[in-house]
């Protein structure tokens, strides 16, 4: 399967892409209310994200994709409320989504179930000029002809977690919703139907020393019509600053990850991708950068309320 990028081909009458067109990120454990919206108000009181990728180097037009998302924790923890957005530059598409989301946190002695909601609104650009025709001359295709539409999606997850564990399902794209392009024009007339997505995870961590902690997680996604996408991580937390691990992503890339916190509130993280499919003859892996900043402003921190119950939530990671 190919990484969430489309397999389309044009028929100048219609044309149609079914594929996994969410984007992927090796850092996924950074920001997973893209994948489950029930991960929205698990961190501090306020939690803000930039995330970077450019894959596959070398390619011309290869993807790049950018996301921001903010989210807070309120009414005592018992609710989330966030949104993100994130742009996909793909080849001659460059796809712009913007979610909101809220999340209801049900608090048992040791653990919390989160139930998570979000919509969705979805804007396609398609620039013609980024498209090579083997026949320039036909009349019947004009590839500097741009056009751009839009719809709307939701999605829904659950989550149950405490600092020390986690697992989720979260469905996104669900309504299965299709876009038009060139609506006034039969002759190039085009739909796009987004694909539901489906994703698993699950992650636990162990210690037997507070300055090392071992930070297990997984990932699997997946998209009727396709082979399922499956990363597992693993990564060591160093005297809760420095971050070191590594990632393997099922026939197709293993990755290296490097980070570090400042002053208990900023995490910034690199990772570096190796593809490992038959595509590594023809591009120069993948670059991922994240930023974090999460703080618990406003509250007092001498009181055991709701905001120190998982005090290791701040970040991608959940420790004990």
């Amino acid at each position: 399967m190919i990484r969430r990028h489309f397999i389309f081909a044009f028929v100048f009458i219609s044309f149609q892409v079914v594929a996994q067109q969410y984007p992927w990120w090796t850092q996924y454990r950074s920001n997973q209310t893209l994948f489950n919206p029930a991960f929205c108000g698990t961190k501090r009181v306020v939690d803000a994200r930039i995330n970077y990728r450019n894959q596959w180097l070398g390619y011309e037009d290869a993807p790049k994709t950018y996301a921001l998302s903010l989210n807070a924790r309120l009414a005592k923890g018992r609710v989330g409320i966030g949104g993100f957005a994130f742009k996909d530059d793909i080849g001659p598409f460059r796809n712009l989504y913007t979610a909101l989301t809220a999340a209801y946190h049900l608090k048992f002695p040791d653990s919390e179930l989160s139930l998570g909601v979000q919509g969705n609104y979805m804007q396609y650009k398609f620039v013609g000029t980024k498209v090579t025709l083997r026949n320039q001359q036909d009349k019947a295709v004009n590839q500097y002809v741009t056009d751009k539409t839009g719809n709307y999606d939701f999605s829904f997850g659950v989550l149950y977690y405490n600092d020390r564990f986690h697992i989720g399902i979260g469905a996104n794209n669900v309504s299965t919703s299709k876009l038009e392009f060139y609506k006034k024009d039969s002759l190039k007339k085009g739909f796009y139907t987004n694909a539901s997505h489906y994703c698993f995870s699950a992650g636990f961590n162990w210690s037997d020393n507070p300055d090392f902690l071992f930070e297990n997680s997984l990932l699997a996604v997946y998209v009727p019509g396709f082979n399922a996408s499956i990363d597992y991580t693993i990564r060591m937390h160093m005297k809760k600053s420095l971050i070191a691990g590594f990632s393997f992503r099922l026939n197709d890339a293993i990755a290296l990850q490097l980070g570090y916190t400042i002053k208990d509130m900023v995490q910034i993280c690199y990772s570096y991708d190796i593809v490992t499919s038959p595509l590594r003859k023809y591009q120069k892996g993948s670059h991922e950068i994240t930023i974090a900043f999460s703080s618990n402003m406003g509250t007092d921190k001498r009181k055991r309320g709701f905001n120190n119950r998982f005090l290791k939530q701040r970040y991608q990671y959940m420790i004990n």
